[in-house]
């Protein structure tokens, strides 16, 4: 069988000063899709019983390599999360740098499975590998990011309007 994330990272992210929700990426597959990673990619790319060992290993060794991406991607958002109230231009730069070579490195980690992947499955399952990958990655991203507060003056700023374009209410 297929394994999840062999690490599950977490995530402390504080919507209100009081109130701390914790994130495990294992049970937001689950919590979002209804099933998890393992039954989704089982699913999706009809993996053959002579397939399966050489899949489970290359899998395995992708979501290890993954998992120290992962955890530095969660703690980049923990600690905007943490320290967004507070956050100069220059932190502001250099968080946003940091989180945009994580996301380049994930890329790169990607290409040399996709190579792998492509070898193992042939270039269309290896591509629906991915794509399915990256749509689960997104889709937790986006969980995770609608959790976190925008960035302060965007959103202490914005305004409800209704269909006669009055202000209903700030934010």
């Amino acid at each position: 069988m297929l394994m999840i994330l062999s690490a599950a990272c977490r995530l402390t992210a504080q919507t209100t000063p009081t109130t701390a929700v914790i994130f495990n990426d294992e049970d937001l597959v689950t919590q979002i899709f209804g099933k998890n990673k393992e039954s989704l990619l089982n699913e999706f790319l009809k993996i053959s019983p002579v397939e399966e060992s050489a899949f489970q290993s290359a899998f395995l060794e992708y979501e290890t390599e993954k998992s120290p991406w992962l955890s530095e991607r969660i703690a980049l958002l923990k600690m905007y999360n943490e320290e967004f109230s507070s956050l100069d231009e220059r932190k502001m730069n250099s968080l946003t740098k940091e989180i945009i070579n994580n996301d380049l490195e994930f890329g790169r980690l990607q290409m040399r499975y996709f190579r792998r992947m492509n070898k193992l499955l042939g270039a269309t399952r290896a591509a629906k590998f991915f794509q399915l990958d990256n749509y689960l990655e997104q889709s937790t991203r986006e969980f995770i990011q609608n959790q976190l507060p925008f960035i302060k003056e965007l959103e202490s700023d914005r305004q409800v309007y209704n269909h006669d374009t009055k202000p209903l209410s700030s934010r």
